[in-house]
């Protein structure tokens, strides 16, 4: 009878104890990064990366999104377990002189819970925020006219492929109207996009093309749209912003990629 009493009040306890872990895992935030996957990460990569855009938006700058990167293929979790890591990076060009005061503008712009830091030492400017759900956003000048933001996953379990979400809103119409300019013909289109704090979605839409650089873009100069405010003009990249929506083509070697952005709006 004794021994039947002890066995009940351990199966009870063990109840109890599962029953608390499985309520803690189903509401409690998680402690560490590996309680969480890929697909728990990507919402907060995609509204960091949102908020610098928009926050951006009021400035005469030019915004191109990538899609997701996978940065490490031998990431782990532990030694038996394997994981993923991910990043997605928003590069902004901006008018030589005026990568600083972007920065800076991010950095206010941004919720406090991000801890913006934003550092500048002579010729170097750097940045740095903390998204939330462990996601880092690290960024800052790449070179003069040019900033680059990259948020970052870090290393997560990541059960099914990573399907990069569909740009409904995309339009292909501001990138042709530039290759038809350069008399150039788009080899490869690609489209991406995400969801804007706000509403609406945050779109780049890009093609490569051949073409012999810098001859191409020299031509630009005179066929970019009426009323457009050109952010960048030299041999290798000519940047503009036409109302809503930001252009860039880029030459590099005997190719030529031409993007087209449109985003949340301003801050």
């Amino acid at each position: 009878m004794k021994f039947r009493l002890i066995l009940v009040g351990v199966v009870a306890w063990v109840a109890v104890i599962g029953a608390l872990a499985y309520h803690s895992l189903r509401n409690d935030p998680p402690t560490a990064r590996e309680q969480t996957t890929i697909a728990d990460a990507l919402p907060t990569v995609d509204e960091a990366l949102a908020r610098i855009a928009q926050a951006l938006d009021a400035d005469p700058t030019v915004a191109v999104l990538s899609p997701y990167h996978e940065m490490d293929r031998d990431c782990r979790i532990t030694t038996a377990r394997d994981g993923a890591r991910y990043e997605r990076v928003l590069t902004v060009y901006t008018r030589a002189g005026g990568e600083a005061a972007a920065l800076d503008r991010v950095g206010a712009a941004l919720p406090k819970q991000y801890r913006a830091i934003v550092r500048h030492k002579s010729s170097t400017h750097t940045f740095e925020a903390d998204a939330g759900n462990f996601v880092a956003v690290r960024g800052g000048l790449e070179m003069p006219g040019r900033l680059r933001f990259a948020a970052d996953t870090g290393c997560r379990p990541h059960p099914k492929p990573l399907r990069e979400p569909a740009a409904p809103a995309a339009d292909r119409a501001p990138v042709q109207a530039v290759l038809d300019a350069l008399r150039l013909t788009g080899s490869t289109w690609r489209s991406t996009a995400l969801p804007c704090p706000s509403g609406g979605l945050l779109w780049t839409v890009e093609a490569v093309a051949n073409g012999s650089a810098p001859p191409v873009l020299a031509r630009l100069g005179e066929t970019t749209a009426s009323g457009a405010v050109v952010v960048q003009a030299n041999n290798d990249v000519y940047a503009y912003r036409s109302g809503a929506t930001g252009v860039v083509a880029r030459a590099t070697g005997s190719t030529v990629t031409v993007s087209a952005t449109s985003g949340c709006g301003r801050a």
